[in-house]
């Protein structure tokens, strides 16, 4: 049911940008989370593709947000599909960062735009000493290959102004919005 889901999910956001954009004239961007057996499908870039262009939304709209597991199989092909997705405009984010399989060194090869910190990180902001945070070393590599950086799960002004500090190029979580 995965692809049919997917396709569902495309067409709801659409439709949520398109009135978004009408009621507050402003750009809006979404995510949406891409499934590894989703993007492994041959004809998945096609599909997507055409689908988004159907739909009329505008692919820097878009944004497609997978796993580090998804590289695990395949990693040349499906590296392969996310560049020729990116190309098109779409965005590509690589979701919770540092729970994973990929490496530091590895961000280079990806053809990803976005690294999205899990929250695990943001929540030893409030339990770790400040000195002992490896959080701004993860965003400075990040902003070193060129990628931007999304904390996720933030929760408290304390949290916000320490990645505010570090560099951390968008914040997002309860703290702004259930």
């Amino acid at each position: 049911l995965i692809t049919p889901l997917t396709r569902l999910i495309l067409k709801k956001t659409s439709i949520f940008v398109k009135q978004m954009r009408e009621s507050t004239e402003k750009r809006v961007h979404v995510a949406v989370n891409i499934s590894g057996a989703d993007l492994m499908r041959s004809d998945f870039v096609d599909d997507m593709t055409a689908l988004v262009d159907s739909l009329g939304m505008e692919k820097s709209d878009l944004e497609f947000e997978i796993t580090e597991s998804l590289f695990m199989d395949d990693f040349a092909m499906a590296n392969e599909k996310l560049g020729i997705l990116r190309d098109t405009g779409i965005l590509i984010s690589l979701d919770d960062f540092g729970t994973g399989f990929s490496s530091l060194s590895r961000l280079r090869d990806l053809n990803v735009d976005i690294v999205k910190i899990d929250k695990m990180f943001v929540d030893n902001i409030l339990i770790k000493k400040r000195e002992d945070l490896i959080l701004p070393d993860i965003i400075s590599m990040v902003h070193k290959v060129g990628l931007k950086v999304v904390a996720e799960g933030v929760e408290t002004e304390e949290q916000r102004e320490f990645l505010a500090e570090a560099g951390c190029d968008v914040i997002q979580g309860y703290y702004y919005s259930r």
